[in-house]
């Protein structure tokens, strides 16, 4: 029976050799991640090295959840295990989650470490990597990688990277948790196209829209299906321009079948 979240929090006050008895690599997957999802807050004199042989463990989520553990330690004698499961791990989250302990120990020493990392093929790993990166950016080196990376192929991490050099801003002077005033409680008759132009910038938080199905209905008939798709995508375009980072779209579709024209052909679905 392995030792409830209580009894862990008790342990760790009066007596940590239950934990470490708990914690020894002969144990079950499934008891082990028990234990490490409820460590929680570490005591200043936990022993770091009862996790050491976890970083081995067959199960992948068993080592995730050691480094996520030995990294709230913060202690620099762990970076070359945190190192050597960010480069060699099979599972691409246990690397993540080594380069963001590396990142963890904000220490400068760590920054030829970091800065490789941001040269990796998975973008979540240079993401960890320039987390770990942007308190050291008064130096020359890592200033000169970061504003390499806003160009990353990445949306997310070039987004990020610009944004903590401050080469971004919103482009709406509207609060994020509100929308204009003349806005509110106003409904609007008119083709989409001539309507969402006079919407500012960043203005809405949700949209909900059930678009018209190709050809399906005669309220809209379209030349072509490239040309229907040319239609959407002018409307979304729109549509994030004026939804706020962070908010919502829902888009209520189908399939559609056009129905053959005659029985010498088939109907097409769409």
């Amino acid at each position: 029976m392995p030792l409830t979240k209580a009894q862990i929090e008790q342990y760790k006050i009066t007596d940590l050799n239950p934990i470490y008895e708990a914690l020894k690599p002969n144990q079950s997957a499934r008891d082990l991640i028990h234990i490490l999802e409820n460590l929680g807050h570490l005591p200043t004199d936990f022993d770091g090295g009862v996790l050491l042989p976890l970083l081995t463990y067959e199960n992948r989520d068993v080592r995730q959840w050691a480094i996520k553990n030995l990294g709230k330690l913060t202690h620099f004698s762990y970076l070359d295990q945190f190192h050597h499961s960010a480069v060699h791990d099979a599972d691409s989250l246990v690397r993540r989650e080594a380069v963001s302990a590396i990142g963890r120990l904000r220490d400068a020493r760590c920054m030829p470490i970091l800065l490789s990392f941001c040269d990796d093929t998975d973008p979540k790993i240079v993401l960890q990597a320039v987390r770990g990166l942007v308190i050291f950016k008064s130096q020359a080196q890592v200033m000169e990688k970061l504003r390499l990376l806003c160009n990353h192929p990445n949306e997310t991490v070039s987004a990020f990277v610009s944004k903590e050099l401050g080469q971004t801003s919103s482009k709406s002077a509207i609060p994020h948790t509100e929308s204009p005033t003349w806005m509110h409680n106003l409904a609007v008759l008119g083709d989409v196209r001539e309507v969402l132009p006079h919407i500012p910038d960043e203005a809405i938080h949700l949209t909900f829209t059930s678009p018209p199905y190709y050809n399906a209905r005669d309220y809209a008939i379209y030349p072509s299906y490239n040309a229907y798709l040319d239609f959407l995508t002018d409307i979304f375009a729109q549509t994030q321009r004026i939804t706020k980072e962070g908010r919502f779209l829902i888009v209520n579709t189908s399939p559609v079948i056009v129905p053959r024209v005659s029985r010498a052909h088939a109907s097409v679905r769409y």
